[in-house]
This record gives C-alpha cells, sequence and structure tokens, in this order.
C-alpha cells in the first residue's frame, strides 16, 4: 500500500512542477470572431494595399499546423500597396503577468524562391503599438514547414500585457506568412496551488497514519 502511494504520489509531483494555469489559446478557426474577443487588428502598411491585414489562412498556400485546413491566421505582401512597406499589426487580448506567463505559437512563410517575411514579435504593458514592445524578437519565417517558437515573461505584479505580431518588410520581397496554435501559460504557478513537496509531505503523512492503525 505504501508503495503504490510513494509512486503515485512521485507521479503527482512531477505534474504539479509543470502545473500552471492557462492565459489564452487559439487555434484560429475563426478569425472574423478575433475582434469581438479583445483581438486588435491594425494595418498600418503604408500605402495601404488591397488586403485589409490579418486574414483566415489559405490552404491552397499552405495548410494549418494543426485542424482544418485553413485554421490559422495570415498575412501576405498585398496588406502593402505595390512599392510600399508590409506593417501589419496583430495584438492579442490582455493577460495577467501576475505569475509571469510563457508564449507559444507556430510560424511559417510560403514557399516561393525569392521571397521571405520578416515577423516583428513581442510583447508591451497593454499598449497595441510595436513601438512599446518591452522584448521583441524578429524572425524571417521558415518556408520549409511549420515551427515553433517561444517567448518568456517574467512574473510582474499588477501588470498586464499583450503579445504583438507585425509582418514587415518590403511589399516587393514579401510574400505570405501564417501563425498558429498560439499559447500563453502562467510562468509559475499561480498562488493557492499546493507545492509539490507539500502535496508529497501531506502523502506520507497519510501513509504514517494507514500503517499505524493496520499495526493496532
Amino acid at each position: 500500500m505504501i508503495k503504490k502511494l510513494m509512486v503515485a504520489l512521485t507521479l503527482a509531483s512531477a505534474m504539479g512542477w509543470a502545473q500552471a494555469a492557462v492565459l489564452l489559446v487559439e487555434d484560429f478557426d475563426d478569425v472574423a470572431a478575433l475582434p469581438g474577443q479583445g483581438w486588435i487588428f491594425d494595418n498600418q502598411s503604408q500605402p495601404p494595399g488591397v488586403s485589409p491585414g490579418w486574414t483566415q489562412g489559405n490552404p491552397a498556400v499552405f495548410e494549418a499546423q494543426q485542424g482544418a485546413p485553413d485554421s490559422y491566421i495570415a498575412s501576405s505582401f498585398e496588406s502593402a500597396a505595390p512599392g510600399g512597406v508590409l506593417d501589419d499589426r496583430l495584438f492579442t487580448p490582455l493577460f495577467s503577468l501576475e505569475n509571469g506567463a510563457i508564449a507559444t505559437f507556430y510560424l511559417r512563410g510560403a514557399a516561393d524562391p525569392g521571397f521571405s517575411d520578416i515577423v516583428v514579435y513581442g510583447y508591451t504593458n497593454g499598449a497595441p503599438d510595436p513601438g512599446a514592445f518591452i522584448k521583441s524578437m524578429t524572425v524571417t519565417a521558415p518556408q520549409d514547414g511549420w515551427r515553433m517558437f517561444t517567448l518568456s515573461i517574467d512574473p510582474m505584479a499588477g501588470m498586464s500585457a499583450r503579445l504583438g505580431f507585425v509582418h514587415t518588410g518590403p511589399e516587393a520581397t514579401s510574400n505570405y506568412v501564417g501563425l498558429d496554435t498560439l499559447r500563453i501559460n502562467t510562468l509559475r504557478e499561480p498562488a493557492g496551488v499546493p507545492e509539490p513537496a507539500s502535496l508529497l509531505i501531506f502523502g506520507l503523512g497519510m501513509a504514517g497514519l494507514a500503517a499505524a492503525r493496520r499495526r493496532r
């Protein structure tokens, strides 16, 4: 009995270390619904093109990282007029940084030789403006398939943030980029969640009590 309990507690302890609260999950099944959920779309390309900005994915270019073939969000060179400069912005709803955050998402670009797609991603203190990025990274979207990227944010008491993505670069050399499978979780366990060590001590105490009862 005690041996079985120890095995169970070991597993519970291992799971406890990975425990975190979910802040945001988005698979981009319905991009048109996102503004009503707090997402911000802002195409500041100069001059603007025929595309309004980030749109539902096009499976004719490439399929989603998971789910339905068009279940991703995309930005194309058509967000800027011919000869213009892309500045197609996308920001998540606000999320708390009380316990920090770790964001994971997938990016990819169209596999067309001679073109490349630059994406700047990072977080702000809530302002939907890439000029307010506190931490940011600039990447060229991989053309050989979806690739996962990660961004960690340290805990900041009383602060909220937005994660932002900007498709940027000259219209003439840009093409098409997709974003999919976005997850934002807390970086550490929220207050009030039992630490794994506490769970283990409690379990051992219960095991000892059970053993003492059997000896009587």
